[in-house]
C-alpha cells in the first residue's frame, strides 16, 4: 500500500461522506480501505531487478511444498516451503507486506536457500491462499507467525528458525517477538516496519495532501473514526498493534532495517523502534532505497549486514 494510493482512495472516501451518513461511514470506508485485504496490481512493476527475479523464483515454485496451519482463531493459512541442504537446521520463517503474497518475499528467501537454508513464506491471514477477513496489522497475526514455528519444529525439533519480514511482515515478527517463542526461534530482521499502526495512520492521513475542502478533519479524528470501525467490525483495537511495545519486552536478537527513502514507512520510525528494543540489537540504514526496496538496493550490502548479523546468534553450520 503506498502512500499515493491511498490518498487517492481516502479522497474518494471523503467526497462521498456527507451523503453517506457523515462519521460511521467515514469509520466504515476507513475500514474498507485499511482493513480488508487487497489484491496487488499484477501490472505493478518491482522495485528493482533482484526483487523482480525473486518473485519470479518464489512463484515458479520449482523444488517447493505447499504448507498449511489452523491458526488460532480458526483460519486456514497457505505456505510455500522449500527444503535446503542435506541435514540444514536452519530455517528462515518470511513474511510479506499489506496486499501483496508470499511472491514478495521471494528475493530475501532465496537469498537464505541459496546458502543452502529452508526457507517458509506464508501467505499473510487474508492475502494469497489464506483465509481472512480483515488485516490485524501485525497484532492477530504474531500468533499466526508462533504458528508457524511450530510447523517448522514438529518436522525439525532442533531447528534454528529466523523471523524475517517486510513492512507488516516486520510488524508482525516484532509483534511476534514481544511474546513467547519456542527456543528454536534465535533472531529475528525488521525491514521498515512501523512504530505502531495508528502513528502510521496517523502520518498517513496528516499528509493527505488532497483532503477535499469539505473534510477538515486532523489526522487524531480520522484515525479514532477507523479504530471505531475495526473495534465494531472485527473486534480489534488498532492501538494493540504496536511494535514498539513489543520490542520493549523482547529478548530475541534484532536486526532493524529501514530505506532511508522510505516514504511510506518514516524512516525516522526504525530508530524509535531501535532504541526502544530492550534485546540484543542492531541496524542498518539503506541508502537510496525506498519501502519495502532495501533487499534489492545497494548490491551486496543488504545480505553481507544479515548474515554477519545472524552468525552471532546461530551455531556452527551443518556438517
Amino acid at each position: 500500500m503506498k502512500k499515493t494510493t491511498t490518498a487517492k482512495l481516502l479522497g474518494l472516501a471523503a467526497a462521498g461522506v456527507g451523503a453517506a451518513g457523515g462519521w460511521t461511514a467515514l469509520g466504515n470506508y476507513l475500514y474498507n480501505q485499511c482493513m480488508v485485504p487487497k489484491v496487488r496490481d499484477p501490472d505493478l512493476p518491482e522495485a528493482n531487478p533482484l526483487q523482480e527475479e525473486g518473485r519470479l523464483w518464489a512463484r515458479r515454485r520449482e523444488g517447493f511444498r505447499e504448507a498449511s496451519i489452523r491458526s488460532a482463531d480458526g483460519l486456514a493459512l497457505w505456505a510455500a516451503a522449500a527444503t535446503g541442504a542435506p541435514g540444514c537446521r536452519r530455517w528462515a520463517l518470511c513474511l510479506h507486506g499489506y496486499s501483496d503474497t508470499y511472491e514478495s518475499m521471494g528475493a530475501i528467501a532465496k537469498q537464505y536457500h541459496d546458502q543452502g537454508w529452508n526457507v517458509l513464506l506464508p501467505d499473510q491471514r487474508g492475502h494469497g491462499r489464506s483465509e481472512g477477513s480483515y488485516v490485524g496489522w501485525g497484532y492477530d497475526e504474531r500468533l499466526d507467525v508462533v504458528g508457524w514455528c511450530n510447523y517448522i519444529i514438529r518436522r525439525e525439533p532442533e531447528a534454528e528458525i529466523v523471523l524475517h519480514g517486510v513492512s507488516m511482515g516486520a510488524a508482525s515478527v516484532l509483534m511476534a517477538t514481544g511474546g513467547p517463542l519456542p527456543r528454536q526461534v534465535k533472531a529475528a530482521v525488521s525491514d521498515c516496519s512501523y512504530t505502531s499502526i495508528e502513528a502510521e495512520m496517523r502520518w498517513l492521513l496528516s499528509s493527505w495532501v488532497d483532503r477535499p475542502a469539505g473534510l477538515p478533519l486532523p489526522a487524531g479524528l480520522l484515525f479514532s473514526a477507523l479504530r471505531k470501525a475495526a473495534l465494531r467490525r472485527a473486534g480489534v483495537d488498532l492501538r494493540d498493534a504496536a511494535p514498539i511495545d513489543a520490542v520493549r519486552r523482547s529478548t530475541i536478537p534484532t536486526l532493524f532495517i529501514h530505506g532511508v527513502e522510505d516514504k511510506f514507512v518514516p524512516p525516522a520510525m526504525m530508530g524509535k523502534l531501535y532504541q526502544a528494543a530492550r534485546c540484543p540489537k542492531s541496524f542498518l540504514w539503506m541508502p537510496g532505497a525506498d519501502h519495502a526496496a532495501a533487499a534489492g538496493s545497494g548490491g551486496t550490502l543488504y545480505q553481507s549486514e544479515v548474515s554477519a548479523f545472524l552468525r552471532d546468534y546461530l551455531e556452527a553450520p551443518d556438517r
